[in-house]
């Protein structure tokens, strides 16, 4: 019996949360389960937040509009992009820990040929495999060649790992100045009303500003964040592909350069020096 897919069983929990998600919502219709109680419970502070929205909308400034605006957009772009890379920078997801014990290990013992370590990082979807995948499809050649696709293989992995991280630091240097604008913007409008009580509106102008700049310690503070986890597996994924190096220089016999063939052994034996014959003291 074939399993389902990770993606189908995925669909199959969405499908039943949306279905028991209905049915919460039309129970208590005739009064029986009393849900109808408890979704007005739940609602009666959306309504409220909901008419204390639309009346700030109403009191405040076209130019504060924009301005507030400006910032919530940045910090529900900044949530976004955080929630999203923390899903995809978890470290079991890069470098799984049964990779190590299901491939590296048996790379190492020699119980895998290139085409089992083929078969192996091709079925497995994480970083870690797709590097040790450009590393096994150079299993002949030389070991300089391996090493160049590692390096490739770990930059191009380190640049999905790094998408969109870089949102985060454009938010810490763009909402300051957001709330600068509205707190300039606040501020003359001020001075140029007669009657103003001071205190209050400036209290009032320097909101903005005080929300931009608390808005981008957060955002540096998330990106500093990222930045050491991706570098941390980046190094990880490094390790792997130089143990698959090493692996498959382990396990490769190597083999003898074309066109040349070993030096033999010439030893010269010096010739005995002639002394010439000396006729006169030989018959003395």
């Amino acid at each position: 019996m074939q399993r389902p897919s990770t993606r189908g069983r995925k669909t199959a929990r969405a499908g039943l949360a949306l279905a028991l998600l209905a049915l919460l919502i039309s129970g208590g219709a005739d009064g029986g389960l009393g849900a109808g109680a408890d979704l007005e419970f739940l609602a009666q502070p959306a309504r409220q937040a909901w008419s204390r929205g639309v009346t700030w909308y109403h009191k405040t400034p076209p130019a504060d509009r924009v301005t507030w605006g400006g910032l919530t957009a940045c910090a529900g772009l900044g949530v976004l992009v955080l929630f999203g890379r923390l899903v995809r920078l978890r470290t079991n997801r890069n470098v799984p820990r049964d990779f190590h014990a299901r491939f590296l290990v048996r790379l190492q013992d020699g119980k895998l040929d290139r085409g089992k370590a083929l078969d192996f990082c091709e079925l497995n979807p994480s970083p870690a495999a797709r590097v040790a995948l450009g590393v096994v499809r150079r299993w002949d050649r030389p070991v300089t060649d391996q090493e160049r696709a590692l390096a490739m293989t770990v930059r191009v992995e380190a640049e999905r790992l790094r998408r969109n991280v870089g949102t985060l630091r454009r938010i810490a240097a763009l909402a300051p100045l957001l709330g600068l604008l509205g707190t300039l913007m606040a501020t003359t409008r001020a001075l140029t009303t007669t009657g103003t009580d001071w205190a209050p509106a400036l209290g009032t102008a320097l909101g903005p500003f005080t929300a931009g700049v608390a808005l981008a310690i957060l955002a540096l503070v998330a990106y500093d964040g990222l930045a050491g986890r991706i570098d941390a597996l980046v190094g990880n994924l490094e390790r792997v592909g130089t143990e698959t190096v090493d692996a498959i220089a382990m396990n490769t016999p190597p083999e003898p350069r074309a066109g040349r063939t070993p030096h033999s052994l010439r030893v010269e034996i010096p010739e005995p020096h002639l002394r010439p014959i000396d006729r006169e003291n030989d018959y003395a």
